[in-house]
């Protein structure tokens, strides 16, 4: 079993020129080339040494096995043992790209004279939804990324064109991909409009079209679709984020989220057509060669042991410790202004909630519609709201590692105080900022050594 086998750890090696090598499993050896200065730690990591004296540089053949999709699982095996594992997660950037937008617009508005400007926002052959393309680039990142400290010699990716049509209705015919379910409609409201008969989700009452508006079930930033399945209609009067988790909302949520979700099937359908302009040489798998192999070697089903099996892995190579778990995080953060609402006792039950969800409801103030004022139910203002502004940029981010000078201890800096003169540390204590070296700096991905798989 997979699980009675013995993990090592690995130090990655590069030679004088930035050319891989083999890793090594000799710890000892390391810290003793370290010590005598016959290697350094290699660019701004702490698992991968460079030689800074002439050394042979002899390796051996290394498969690079990727799990493509929603989540990246990528794997290096070769002379029947595992080198490297790792897990990526790229999360949703709707969010970001629509504060991005409002900023942008923002600005534009301010200007008092801007050149028009009408035949520059054609798109580019090959464009992609911002969203799709920053998760592409992050895949064909993190893949190469390997390429740097291992000498990999082949690239197998699980890549498989899906048919989203027929993964919904397995009995579809040719004809049928033309007429789906809001065919003869001109829009999806007007979809919903004959589906739901004019008739508020909430409260069940019928509005005219004019005062009806559509409301994700599942939001967008959290992997909500622009499906019919995912999408009620809501008056005025009651669409609003305090109404978001209402009881009623909530169970169509649960009842309407058991439909399939397309996010990883649509990006593997266009990694697989992109592919070959980023690798020239490359091998493709299926998914279910993937599993039977697994089933095979009785491997529990994951995106680290999957790209494991891709790799060509079996039930006797040695697995490794070195085990990542990576996440991308922003690189800068242009919203200079925070907004810290206020915090009240709710009447009703005694707990603190947020200024937005005590409000008066009211979203329009071009009219005067019957909403439902929550105000009244504020008992006693706990936390009064503020807004901040950053005024300076700090060389340390939260998540980088420093050492502690006083201590000797390396920790994880959670934030910078007093106008940069403090650091708070994740574990709640803080330190001078003369009293710290900086050892790693996330530049915008966070790893993580994880435990075991």
């Amino acid at each position: 079993m997979m699980s009675e086998i013995k993990k090592v750890d690995y130090i990655y090696v590069v030679d004088s020129n930035g050319t891989p090598l083999m890793p090594t499993s000799r710890l000892g050896m390391v810290r003793r080339w370290l010590k005598t200065g016959q290697a350094k730690w290699f660019g701004n990591s702490r698992n991968t040494i460079q030689f800074v004296r002439p050394v042979t540089t002899n390796t051996q053949e290394l498969t690079l096995g990727v799990d493509a999709g929603f989540h990246l699982g990528l794997s290096v095996v070769g002379n029947n043992r595992e080198y490297y594992v790792s897990e990526s997660l790229r999360k949703s950037e709707k969010d970001r790209i629509t504060s991005r937008r409002e900023l942008r617009r923002t600005r534009r508005n301010r200007l008092r004279y801007r050149k028009a400007r009408f035949n520059n926002r054609r798109r580019k052959d090959g464009w992609l939804a911002p969203s799709i393309q920053h998760r592409l680039d992050f895949t064909i990142k993190e893949i190469k990324r390997l390429y740097k400290f291992l000498p990999i010699t082949n690239l197998v990716v699980e890549v498989t064109p899906f048919d989203n049509q027929k993964l919904l209705n397995p009995d579809i015919q040719g004809w049928q991909y033309q007429k789906g379910k809001m065919y003869g409609f001109k829009t999806i409201k007007d979809y919903l409009l004959a589906r739901d008969n004019y008739r508020d989700a909430l409260d069940g009452k019928q509005y005219p079209a004019s005062q009806l508006r559509v409301h994700h079930l599942v939001q967008r930033k959290d992997g909500g679709s622009n499906q019919p399945d995912n999408l009620v209609l809501l008056s005025d009067i009651n669409h609003n984020q305090a109404n978001h988790n209402n009881g009623i909302l909530a169970k169509l949520r649960e009842n309407r989220q058991k439909t399939l979700d397309y996010r990883g099937a649509y990006f593997m359908s266009i990694l697989a057509t992109r592919l070959s302009n980023y690798f020239e040489h490359y091998t493709t798998t299926q998914g279910y060669l993937t599993a039977n192999l697994r089933q095979k070697y009785e491997i529990e089903k994951s995106h680290l042991n999957d790209a494991f099996v891709i790799a060509g892995g079996t039930d006797t190579t040695l697995r490794t410790n070195n085990v990542y778990s990576r996440q991308k995080l922003r690189n800068n953060n242009r919203v200079l202004q925070k907004f810290y609402d206020a915090k009240y006792i709710d009447s009703r039950d005694g707990k603190q909630k947020a200024g937005k969800e005590l409000s008066s409801g009211r979203t329009r103030r071009s009219q005067e519609l019957n909403y439902d004022n929550l105000r009244q139910l504020r008992k006693e203002k706990v936390k009064k709201g503020r807004v901040s502004i950053r005024r300076g940029h700090y060389q340390l981010r939260p998540h980088d590692v420093v050492l502690n000078t006083r201590t000797n201890r390396i920790e994880t800096v959670k934030g910078v105080q007093n106008s940069g003169t403090v650091i708070k540390f994740q574990t709640g204590k803080t330190c001078s900022i003369k009293s710290v070296v900086s050892l790693y700096h996330v530049n915008g991905i966070l790893e993580k050594k994880m435990k075991n798989i």
